[in-house]
């Protein structure tokens, strides 16, 4: 019980550090740029997407031989990209968007407590709450940097994000399970 109320309050913590680091400081928009022509592109988008959302990548290859060496080819002569799509009308941040994300940082505390819950004392605790938050933030965005040529200042940044989402957690973990020593390991 006591792991599980440590989890929440960590994912309380989580939620608290997202929402200020993407609400009240700079790091939401590191690395990102306007698009240039951007009126003349989202004309073209909506014509060529209507109300179709989904991730594009282009130039598409699929997974045949053939059709990914085609994709070199065009690859060496035009521009390639990933492009995220949300046609008009689609709402911005919304109290569902909110919730689900709650709800995934509330899972991801929680699992993380039940991990600390293995370590003794706070530091411990914390200082494996920091890790975790290493493997979180690396395991995706430095992929993305690397495969999709996102800037590494917006890697850089939304890596420091994830990170501290579990060093807040680990704080909050780590107080709530105890200073000292070990607690007795969840039922799992």
């Amino acid at each position: 019980m006591r792991t599980s109320i440590a989890g929440i309050a960590g994912g309380i913590a989580m939620f608290i550090w997202a929402t200020v680091a993407h609400t009240l400081t700079p790091l939401a928009s590191i690395g990102l740029q306007p698009l240039p022509g951007e009126s003349s592109v989202i004309a073209t988008l909506q014509q060529s997407l209507g109300d179709k959302p989904g991730l594009y990548f282009f130039p598409f290859a699929g997974t045949d031989s053939k059709a990914m060496a085609a994709q070199e080819a065009k690859l060496k002569v035009e521009a390639h990209g990933l492009l995220v799509y949300q046609p008009p009308g689609t709402p911005g941040v919304t109290p569902r968007l909110l919730s689900i994300e709650f709800g995934l940082e509330l899972i991801e505390s929680i699992l993380a407590a039940v991990l600390l819950s293995y370590a003794a004392g706070f530091s411990r605790r914390v200082g494996m709450a920091a890790m975790i938050g290493v493997i979180a933030g690396m395991a995706t965005n430095f992929s993305y940097w690397n495969w999709y040529g996102f800037s590494l200042d917006y890697t850089l940044a939304n890596a420091f994000v994830e990170l501290m989402k579990f060093v807040f957690a680990g704080l909050a973990i780590a107080a709530v399970l105890g200073w000292r020593g070990r607690t007795p390991a969840p039922a799992v």
